[in-house]
């Protein structure tokens, strides 16, 4: 390891150059603590200058867009913003389901401050979402990729219909719960309900109607639904979740749950064990598996610890193995975008999808989500490790490491569009990088991830960080904060990189 990520390397792995890029010099010198002073003035700065303002209904959500110079609603929308192929990002409007990592490192700034205004903001536009972005019909939380609530007109906006869709972040389900218990646990048993097509089998779909109060689905909703692999994993941590709050329905809570599980175990290739993506529409993510599989079984881990029940650890960890065995490739030093699930053959690039992985996993993949979740497989190998001691996982950590160390500096290489190049070096893609090497260092017991990570770190503020404004721009080339692109996915990674303390606080997990 010394070969491949000693000092030589890292130093030749992030440019000095690339370093100063168009932030300038960062005007809190190097020190204790100065991460957490970089994170405090950005939220001085846009919990002035990014509520709802607009129009007649003025309130405390935070923008989903914010213009960091002049403050207020971002209205020039750059080709540098490119992060994801439709609406999902809620133009002119406020989504609370992206700014999800952010209202965590929020909290945990007050925590870390013992000042309660970042606290108390984060409970004003929770409580203000509550008001104006709940179903009426089922309780379900009006937010994701379909729903957001436009901040000019007063009202929710949709793409193409009112779904709700239950991906791709894992939800910290304790920052609803501690301003409503009642919604948050009506909003959960919906999930239960809304998203499950089969009861008996544990098939679901990742789009739920909210516009119904009770759903009956038909064999049409079954053949039309798309149960990808990741909302299972948020639909049955979600319902372990309230299930752990010792709630009269636990046990039916967490029988439905393990039959989601199940359910997309059982979709692997007999040869391989590889599980397929979806299992339903007969697309490339029906014959492909990809690092999505890491981010389900983490969940699937999570729900055993919140209930106690053992088979959720193991219902994951056939189809993690077989994609860590079959996904490597050992002469480019990556992981695979996808492999194929009868034969474990590297898939061919799906061009014509804007959301299929590229040939290898791509750690600064601008486009969001894409099925392609790197750093949230490498954490997975950390957390099964560390729960069964099994060398695959080890083995699987190390070479995420190597695979982060071969991507750098953080330039998206665009495999899959023609036209300008997209920087790739968004915030969450730099705060998933810096956490899992710095976990993997303390973990592992290799110092030389530490010395990576806090590299990376140091890349990430020189690039994101306007010294001038007091803020950290989500991306580069435009001096915007988007909550798509996980400010706060960002913010507690360098937060724990600092201080230690662990930045999965109020649920969070990376």
């Amino acid at each position: 390891w010394t070969r491949i990520l000693g000092c030589g390397a890292l130093a030749a792995a992030i440019p000095a150059a690339v370093l100063a890029a168009e932030a300038g010099s960062v005007a809190v010198p190097r020190g204790e603590g100065r991460y957490q002073q970089l994170v405090q003035r950005h939220f001085d700065r846009v919990l002035a200058t990014g509520l709802d303002r607009y129009g007649k209904d003025k309130n405390s959500l935070w923008l989903a867009s914010i213009d960091l110079a002049n403050g207020g609603q971002n209205e020039k929308v750059d080709n540098a913003s490119r992060r994801v192929y439709r609406r999902t990002h809620a133009p002119r409007g406020s989504n609370v389901y992206w700014d999800l990592p952010t209202l965590v490192a929020a909290y945990q700034l007050s925590e870390k401050t013992g000042d309660p205004k970042y606290a108390a903001a984060c409970d004003a536009y929770i409580n203000d979402f509550f008001a104006r972005c709940v179903s009426q019909e089922n309780g379900l939380f009006l937010w994701g990729n379909h729903l957001w609530y436009h901040v000019f007109d007063d009202r929710m906006e949709k793409i193409g219909h009112p779904a709700h869709e239950a991906r791709p972040l894992p939800i910290n389900w304790e920052a609803f719960w501690r301003n409503s218990p009642e919604r948050t646990a009506r909003c959960i048993r919906a999930f239960g309900t809304h998203h499950v097509t089969d009861q008996t089998t544990g098939s679901f779909d990742r789009h739920a109607k909210t516009t119904v109060a009770v759903y009956r689905p038909t064999e049409k909703d079954v053949a039309a639904s798309y149960p990808f692999l990741e909302a299972g994993g948020v639909i049955a941590e979600s319902l372990c979740w309230l299930a752990a709050k010792d709630v009269e329905d636990k046990d039916a809570l967490i029988e439905t749950a393990l039959k989601v599980a199940r359910y997309s175990a059982a979709q692997r290739g007999e040869a391989t064990g590889l599980i397929r993506n979806q299992p339903v529409q007969r697309r490339w993510d029906y014959k492909s598996a990809s690092s999505e599989v890491g981010l389900w079984g983490a969940m699937l881990l999570r729900c055993g610890e919140l209930s106690g029940n053992a088979e959720f650890a193991e219902i994951p960890q056939p189809g993690m193995l077989a994609y860590l065995r079959y996904g490597w490739d050992a002469e480019a030093g990556k992981y695979f975008g996808s492999v194929n699930v009868e034969d474990g053959q590297p898939s061919k690039p799906n061009t014509s999808e804007p959301f299929a992985p590229t040939r290898h996993s791509d750690v600064w993949e601008p486009l969001f989500p894409t099925h392609d979740y790197p750093m949230e497989m490498a954490e997975a190998c950390l957390d099964f490790y560390e729960k069964t001691g099994r060398g695959e996982y080890r083995a699987g950590a190390e070479r995420w490491a190597e695979h982060v160390r071969n991507s750098l500096p953080a330039q998206y290489q665009q495999e899959r569009h023609s036209g300008p190049m997209i920087d790739g070096a968004f915030a969450s893609s730099y705060g998933r990088a810096i956490h899992f090497l710095s976990r993997a260092g303390r973990m592992l017991n290799q110092p030389e991830y530490r010395q990576l990570a806090e590299q990376v770190a140091e890349e990430a503020v020189g690039r994101l960080y306007i010294a001038d404004i007091g803020a950290f721009r989500s991306h580069p080339g435009e001096d915007v904060a988007d909550a798509v692109d996980g400010l706060g996915v960002l913010f507690l990674a360098l937060m724990e990189l600092e201080s230690g303390d662990d930045g999965e606080l109020q649920g969070f997990h990376f």
